[in-house]
């Protein structure tokens, strides 16, 4: 039931104006028609009126079936007002039609067709047809009144149908931003949470998000969050003392991809600055970008905590350095003069003095945060050869190697701490009496050292985390292998930076394939 459409007074309303606009001309033009019936008849439809209006305000949602009531008894009360005044204005006959859409439109169509039949008997009340002519035209009325009715009903359907799917849509979408407004409000509360700072702008460059880690950076390091700096912000590179260009071309920068990856700058005044590390990367929607998204962390304490290591890693080198220098150099000397009885001893002393020092220098290249690659060429060959050449093993293990001379953009010290490192990594892994191969392959672009073992091999989860520092497999560890699991480590970061890769692949039948690619050279040095 339409609950809401019964209770509307808009119909009684309309028709009650348009029974006093009837009233008021018929008085002018013939008053002696405003009979008592008449009146009688008026009267009914303003007190209708005056009842609708009271429901209206009452606005009842449950049991309104009795207001039909109304657009029936107004049907009546249209008698006298038609018999008396349908001479002088014809359009009097049409005031039925307001309760008749009303009862079409809001009531069962049992209840409309009651009304129907009503209004189409009200020329009854004056005079009985008599002719043919008279009981067709007196049929047409609630023909017409019916065909009106089924009209009024089906729009009613209609729209009672796209009232309901309206609010089924209203209550999903109200549903979805109560879900959207919890969900936003859990997201800013974690953003809010983490360490990073997170920035959205929209794509008219207005902040649409910006979380409390990225309000303190900004405060902390005088800028504003704004894709639309004045070049004035206190901007800096890694030295903390070249200024970095920030002006109005940050948002093309920024979609042009500048910088899609991570780098670290240094914000503020001189002597109060905080170091960023972000990324700026545009937001894409169809290929289309819509908006800008800031990540940045605050790794002020991390650089600073880095700058302290490098710092005690120079000290300890130094002091590490000073009395290992002077042990290999008297070792030496001891070597050369002792008698044979004790020669052995000394020799003994010198290779643990060579096998310390071969550790604080690992010590040394991996702890500290970049390595600065070393510029020169090498031939590949000859560093490999002289590499072999100085490996000491007293467990039988051979090394064969394979492959021309061939010339890579890397100096001869950083490529042979490499090659140096892998062999020493692949004879440890060898059985004894087992085989090492070092295989050096050229292509157009880049030269390739592939350094493989006889040993058991290596699982993925090994390869995977064999380049970590301090890490050594668990069979080097049940076997007491000699090592700190920094060598590789050491590989990685030369290779790295210089150009190239590095990577650990399964060999068959067994053995594992350590193979470094580096950029080629034009010529050899």
């Amino acid at each position: 039931m339409l609950s809401r459409p019964q209770i509307q007074p808009y119909a009684q309303f309309l028709m009650g104006a348009s029974a006093g606009m009837i009233t008021a001309t018929v008085a002018i033009v013939e008053p002696a028609r405003i009979t008592p019936a008449y009146l009688v008849g008026f009267a009914v439809i303003v007190v209708s009126c005056v009842v609708m209006a009271l429901v209206w305000r009452a606005q009842p949602t449950v049991a309104t079936e009795w207001i039909c009531i109304v657009p029936l008894v107004t049907i009546l009360a249209c008698a006298p007002l038609r018999s008396n005044a349908i001479d002088v204005l014809p359009v009097t006959g049409m005031l039925v039609i307001f309760p008749v859409a009303w009862l079409a439109f809001a009531f069962p169509p049992a209840v409309a067709a009651l009304g129907v039949v009503v209004a189409g008997s009200l020329p009854l009340a004056t005079s009985l047809p008599r002719t043919p002519g008279e009981w067709m035209a007196l049929l047409t009325v609630p023909a017409l009144l019916g065909m009106f009715a089924a009209a009024s009903r089906f729009v009613a359907v209609d729209l009672g149908r796209n009232r309901n799917r309206a609010q089924r849509a209203s209550h999903r979408l109200a549903a979805a931003l109560d879900s959207s407004t919890r969900t936003d409000a859990a997201l800013r509360q974690l953003l809010d949470t983490t360490p990073e700072a997170v920035v959205v702008f929209g794509d008219d460059d207005a902040v649409l998000l910006a979380n409390a880690p990225a309000r303190e950076i900004a405060r902390r390091g005088g800028i504003r969050i704004s894709l639309e700096q004045d070049g004035t912000t206190h901007v800096y590179g890694e030295d903390r003392v070249t200024p970095v260009a920030v002006g109005p071309g940050l948002r093309d920068a920024t979609v042009a991809g500048a910088f899609a990856e991570p780098r670290r700058v240094w914000v503020g005044e001189p002597g109060d600055q905080v170091a960023l590390r972000f990324v700026a990367r545009p937001i894409v929607l169809d290929d289309e970008p819509i908006g800008v998204m800031v990540v940045a962390q605050d790794v002020t304490e991390l650089v600073d905590a880095v700058d302290v290591r490098d710092r005690f890693l120079d000290t300890v080198g130094h002091e590490l350095r000073t009395p290992l220098t002077v042990i290999l150099g008297n070792a030496e000397l001891a070597v050369a003069g002792a008698m044979p009885e004790h020669r052995e001893r000394w020799e003994t002393v010198q290779r643990a003095a060579e096998r310390l020092e071969h550790t604080v220098e690992l010590m040394l290249a991996t702890g500290r945060a970049h390595l600065t690659p070393r510029p020169g060429r090498s031939d590949v060959r000859a560093v490999v050869d002289e590499a072999v050449a100085g490996l000491e093993d007293d467990r039988g293990v051979s090394i064969s190697v394979t492959g021309d001379a061939a010339a890579v953009e890397v100096a001869r010290d950083d490529l042979h701490a490499v090659v140096a490192e892998l062999v020493r990594n692949a004879v440890q892994a060898s059985p004894d009496g087992g085989a090492v191969s070092v295989d050096i392959r050229s292509s157009e672009d880049a030269v390739e050292i592939a350094v493989t073992d006889s040993g058991p091999g290596m699982t993925a989860a090994e390869r995977r985390q064999a380049f970590d520092r301090f890490y050594r497999t668990a069979r080097a560890r049940r076997g007491a292998v000699q090592g700190l699991g920094l060598g590789l480590a050491l590989a990685r970061a030369l290779v790295e930076a210089h150009g190239g890769t590095v990577q650990l692949h399964p060999h068959a039948p067994g053995g594992t394939s350590a193979i470094v690619a580096l950029p080629r050279a034009t010529t050899l040095p």
